[in-house]
């Protein structure tokens, strides 16, 4: 008995189009189906071993390993919260406030610098109490993420020309 098979059709911009055709070739497909349902294996398996409470490494030797954060991936960065929620955005994956344009490090960030409790961060923010307690424990749980994201940016800002004060020291 022959399988059942469904036909796909999307579109795609030129750009990931070119990315499609790095992905092929970096996976030695030889054709563009192929390297989608490898690299959807990979992702799949990726996954797995992430939410069973692994950690994806990556390194030159003699053992000079960094840890390789895939928020999408892995448990906690979605989870259940009340008052955060995640915004599309081409590579930045931390949670924002509910309702606004707000993202929680920016809430942290600012309790942090200028020495605020939550008390004081909700007022200012015109945020409930709650709100800012569950912006503190994401953060505090998310920090990888976070400086990952900051070392991103700043990336981005230098290959933009900007020019940025020394980067804080890592902890």
């Amino acid at each position: 008995m022959k399988a059942e098979t469904k036909r796909q059709n999307f579109n795609i911009t030129p750009e990931q189009e070119a990315e499609l055709e790095s992905l092929r070739s970096s996976l030695a497909a030889p054709t563009m189906k192929d390297a989608i349902l490898r690299a959807v294996r990979l992702t799949s398996a990726l996954a797995r071993r992430l939410r069973g409470g692994g950690r994806l490494y990556v390194g030159t030797p003699p053992g000079n390993l960094v840890e390789v954060l895939v928020p999408e991936l892995e448990d906690g960065h979605g989870g259940d919260w009340e008052f955060l929620v995640p915004r599309p955005h081409p590579w930045r994956r931390q949670l924002h406030v509910k309702g606004r344009n707000l993202r929680a490090l920016t809430v942290w960030s600012e309790m942090l610098t200028n020495h605020l409790s939550v008390e004081q961060a909700a007022e200012n923010w015109d945020l409930p109490v709650d709100a800012v307690k569950e912006i503190v424990r994401y953060c505090e749980g998310s920090h990888d993420l976070l400086e990952m994201e900051a070392a991103e940016e700043r990336r981005r800002m230098l290959g933009q020309g900007v020019r940025l004060e020394p980067p804080p020291p890592s902890r």
